[in-house]
């Protein structure tokens, strides 16, 4: 009964994360609130050719027992599941309340901004240049039209790669980065809702997969790459991120309509009504909701410190008399 309580935990816990991965949030920071993103990339880095060597000779028990296949398994499940319920949301969300939709996303974006330039230990020229080639190169692909979705299944595995870093990378969203790339709307709104209706499932899966073949290809990889970055180049890699996060403003601004000839966006500010007053909220309310996961992330980093500090004493059985 324990162990299926445990495993109903894990998958709630991969819920959440699939759930806020349709946002531009970091799902890597969420599971560090939630307590599972060590175990979570340790699982995936576990997946590698010594320990598929145990599959080969038919031992699934020991493959499973090094890999820590359950929890990754139920995890993934539950992530899959939180992506695909929210994207239905937000879906009607982005119909019947796009202005403000986007708003909500502007809010994530400026405070995980400031999350991620918080996080860089030493500020110098070379970290500045960084932060502005990032917001440069960003804000120049931003500022262009792109009206039509890009459905190729190069492109779409290129997504996928770029889409789940996310996952294993604190304070980077893999759904901001999308919203760069122009494909966020066609794989959240479109493909992953197109999967819970039988007429349309072919559709969301022939996007899907080269989608989640990327992604795979990039959590596996990716976990490695950035053990290295994010040892031997922690704020180089942070001032670049920030740059690029910074640059994607234009992408999620409502106020745009595509010029005539369809190459670039028509920017214009918005009109002191009702709708700007609650726009301004929306943005309020997504700044508070990094601020709070941050809050929770150094809550939860704290009481792990803590329990490594003062662990508890073993309990020992009563003895004999």
């Amino acid at each position: 009964m324990l162990a299926l309580w445990i495993t109903i935990k894990v998958f709630i816990k991969g819920m959440i994360m699939g759930a806020v991965n349709v946002f531009p949030v970091s799902s890597g920071t969420v599971s560090l609130i939630l307590g599972v993103f060590e175990r979570f990339v340790n699982s995936i880095k576990s997946l590698n050719h010594k320990n598929f060597k145990y599959l080969r000779k038919g031992q699934a028990f020991e493959f499973a027992r090094r890999t820590d296949f359950k929890f990754f398994l139920t995890i993934v499940l539950g992530l899959f599941t939180g992506m695909i319920l929210t994207a239905i949301f937000l879906k009607q969300s982005l119909k019947s309340y796009e202005v403000y939709t986007w708003s909500f996303f502007i809010g994530l974006i400026i405070a995980s901004v400031v999350y991620v330039m918080k996080r860089i230990e030493k500020v110098n020229i070379k970290n500045i240049l960084l932060i502005l080639a990032g917001f440069a190169i960003s804000f120049m692909l931003s500022i262009k039209s792109n009206p039509y979705s890009n459905d190729n299944f190069l492109y779409l595995f290129l997504c996928g790669i770029v889409g789940a870093t996310g996952m294993v990378v604190p304070g980077i969203s893999g759904s901001h980065l999308m919203l760069l790339m122009g494909n966020y709307e066609l794989i959240v709104t479109e493909a992953i809702p197109a999967l819970t209706k039988a007429s349309t499932f072919m559709h969301g899966a022939r996007i899907l997969f080269p989608f989640a073949l990327g992604s795979v290809v990039s959590i596996v990889s990716f976990s490695y790459l950035l053990s290295w970055l994010m040892r031997d180049f922690r704020n180089e890699t942070l001032s670049a991120l920030a740059g690029f996060m910074l640059g994607s403003l234009p992408v999620v601004y409502p106020w745009k309509e595509p010029t005539a000839d369809m190459m670039d966006f028509a920017f214009h500010l918005p009109q002191w009504n009702s709708e700007l007053l609650m726009a301004v909220v929306m943005m309020v309310l997504g700044a508070a909701t990094v601020y709070l996961l941050e809050l929770m992330a150094r809550h939860t980093a704290r009481k792990q410190a803590e329990r490594l500090l003062n662990p508890k004493p073993k309990r020992h059985g009563k003895k004999t008399q």
